[in-house]
């Protein structure tokens, strides 16, 4: 695994700068689908799997849930313990571990878990990442809801923006961006002042149709789908996102 792309840039400060307007509002509005789509106390285990710097698992535990949230990035499982400590709440319960999404199992100890954010997709073959999902099923007790959240794949092949740039704060940020063997692949480079940092992201593209069609595979079975966060319905040409609830058979 040493080399990964994904090792690499989730281990960088640039990350959460490149993508800081994905803030604590953007979580709220997942987590208000979740809630108008899944019917639990509040005081339900939730798990957050590929949890970043934690912003998900922070709204939910807000709200009462039980949550455990983790990631394989080091650098990231601190951003997210840091901001736990920061936001000095009292009485959450809230525990962020390290683990990597192709290797977890908790044996049907939750009531919820949630992929989000465009976290799936970052393994070469379908193997690996479709037992993302497996392993989210396992982890979940007969009933249980999977919430996943991905990009659209014919929304993207159909408006992808193959140069942008943008300044933040002091960065300078270059992206390019090409669909090619079935990845969308990105170029990331910042310029720090006098210093030139480069990045990639890859992930491999899948249509709404195999993503369900491989959670059913796992026992979980799609219950609502939506092209966006606020709820509206999705859209295989117009929709962005692709986010689909799921219950566990």
């Amino acid at each position: 695994m040493s080399g990964e792309w994904f090792e690499k840039w989730f281990s960088s400060k640039y990350y959460l700068e490149l993508y800081s307007h994905r803030d604590e509002e953007d979580a709220r509005w997942i987590i208000n689908l979740l809630q108008r789509n899944v019917h639990l106390p509040t005081s339900s285990k939730a798990l957050d799997i590929a949890c970043g710097a934690g912003r998900h698992s922070l709204e939910l535990a807000r709200r009462g849930y039980n949550v455990t949230g983790f990631d394989l990035s080091e650098y990231l499982i601190r951003m997210a313990r840091r901001e736990y400590a920061r936001s000095n709440e009292k009485g959450m319960k809230l525990k962020f571990l390290r683990k990597d999404m192709r290797r977890f199992s908790f044996n049907g100890s939750f009531d919820i878990a949630m992929n989000i954010f465009t976290s799936f997709g970052y393994f070469e073959d379908d193997e690996s990442n479709f037992i993302v999902f497996r392993n989210a099923a396992d982890s979940l007790r007969t009933g249980g809801y999977f919430l996943f959240d991905f990009l659209n794949r014919d929304h993207l092949l159909r408006n992808i923006v193959p140069l942008s740039t943008a300044r933040k704060g002091r960065y300078s940020i270059t992206q390019k961006r090409k669909i090619e063997d079935g990845f969308v692949k990105k170029q990331i480079v910042i310029r720090d002042g006098k210093v030139n940092a480069g990045f990639e992201e890859k992930l491999k593209l899948y249509s709404p149709d195999e993503i369900q069609k491989a959670m059913l595979k796992f026992g979980l079975k799609p219950f609502a789908v939506y092209g966006d966060y606020f709820g509206n319905k999705f859209s295989k040409s117009k929709s962005q996102r692709f986010v689909v609830f799921a219950q566990k058979s």
